[in-house]
């Protein structure tokens, strides 16, 4: 299996509590980075997995296409 680092674009959000809005600053993007064997190379989504055992996997994502900024294979 390819091994691939995935950059890509993640929501983020404020979920602790009630804001004033005079104190409500700007919520960019999360930029993420994930490694892992690619699985799943389908058109409109990539799934890679943590680990890679005999016959089972662990630690499986999935991204949309597009929210992915950059892919990259690792050569073993």
């Amino acid at each position: 299996m390819k091994i691939v680092i995935i950059k890509w674009v993640d929501s983020t959000g404020v979920t602790s509590g009630w804001e004033f809005t005079e104190d409500i600053k700007p919520l960019k993007p999360a930029i993420c980075t994930s490694v892992g064997f690619l699985i799943d190379d389908a058109e409109d989504y990539k799934t890679i997995v943590q680990t890679d055992g005999e016959d089972q996997i662990l630690g499986r994502l999935t991204i949309p296409v597009c929210a992915i900024k950059e892919i990259k294979e690792v050569k073993q």
